[in-house]
């Protein structure tokens, strides 16, 4: 189990209690069949989510539920920092809207998410006064590097790349900080995937084996980067890609990357809750508390896709096939 004692029985009690505020079937049951967007956010707002002044603003009625969710970890928790691992990539993508926002004149308030490692006051600083030292690491570094590619080659492709890379490697290394055996299988799985749909985007969209030796991380046990990049060589190439797909533990899943990657989404989502149910009941340790955030933002997702049928007249059954399964 990892990193498991007695000082989290506190916190582990705490996140039991909050739980029983999550939305399950039947309260999602209740979102999908409400007549109206507002309506649906009605629902919500019965169960407990704080509404912003604008109720249209899916993103910030989303960003408030979670930063709550966060927020109580941060309280609750004897060491927050073993969970950073479940927010890093949010401050991947703020360095990234940053960046493209000052070259673009785009407001970045609009676009950064949260909760996040960094504190988005100091990240909108350091980038808008081109003073990256700023940024702890692995930031400072990597904004520089890719300011400066940006500006001289305005190669978005690479510096996505690079950003993307970057992120995951810190992931990864992140969750091996943590000590906790699940936060290292639920980032392993992540991890990888993001691996497998730059190999299958890359493939099919005619790119070779040195640009994936450039956009696939390493440190991956479950799937191999080496094979990925030969898959790029190999004469037939998307063939022998899914052959060696079909080999790997993702197998079920990766049948549907051709067909409909939103399913591929849909399954690495449901691979991951799955693997935080046998922790649920868990009296002592950190898992339950990775079980607790992983499931808030699996209610979330759900509840985006289905807010987002709703502000634009989707049909409910088409929405319910896109529900990903609940930490429940």
């Amino acid at each position: 189990m990892g990193v498991s004692d007695s000082k989290y029985a506190f916190a582990v009690s705490g996140a039991n209690v909050y739980e029983k505020s999550f939305l399950r079937k039947h309260d999602l049951d209740k979102l999908l069949s409400a007549p109206s967007y507002e309506a649906a956010v009605a629902v919500l707002s019965d169960h407990g989510w704080s509404m912003p002044e604008d109720t249209r603003d899916i993103g910030k009625i989303l960003d408030m539920e979670l930063a709550r969710a966060w927020g109580w970890i941060l309280e609750s928790a004897p060491d927050p920092k073993v969970f950073h691992a479940l927010i890093l990539r949010n401050d991947f993508h703020n360095l990234k809207a940053g960046i493209k926002c000052l070259l673009s004149d785009f407001d970045v308030d609009l676009h950064f998410i949260g909760p996040s490692t960094v504190d988005r006051t100091l990240m909108k600083e350091a980038i808008e006064s081109h003073e990256f030292a700023k940024l702890p690491s692995p930031f400072a570094k990597l904004a520089a590097d890719v300011y400066d590619l940006l500006v001289r080659t305005g190669d978005g492709q690479m510096a996505d790349v690079m950003i993307d890379n970057c992120c995951l490697s810190e992931l990864t290394r992140s969750a091996h900080a943590s000590g906790i055996d699940l936060m290292k299988e639920e980032i392993e799985i992540f991890t990888a995937t993001a691996n497998i749909k730059a190999a299958f985007r890359a493939i099919k969209t005619g790119k070779d084996g040195a640009f994936l030796e450039k956009a696939l991380s390493t440190g991956n046990t479950s799937i191999s980067r080496d094979k990925l990049i030969a898959c790029a060589g190999a004469e037939n190439k998307m063939e022998e890609l899914m052959t060696y797909l079909s080999t790997t533990s993702y197998s079920s899943g990766t049948k549907y990357l051709s067909s409909s990657p939103s399913e591929f989404e849909k399954w690495v989502d449901d691979k991951m809750i799955s693997l935080l149910i046998p922790y649920k009941n868990s009296p002592l340790g950190p898992e339950p508390m990775i079980g607790f955030y992983l499931g808030k933002e699996a209610e979330i997702k759900n509840a985006r896709i289905i807010l987002s049928a709703k502000q634009n007249g989707l049909p409910v059954d088409v929405v319910a096939t896109r529900a990903r399964r609940l930490y429940e």
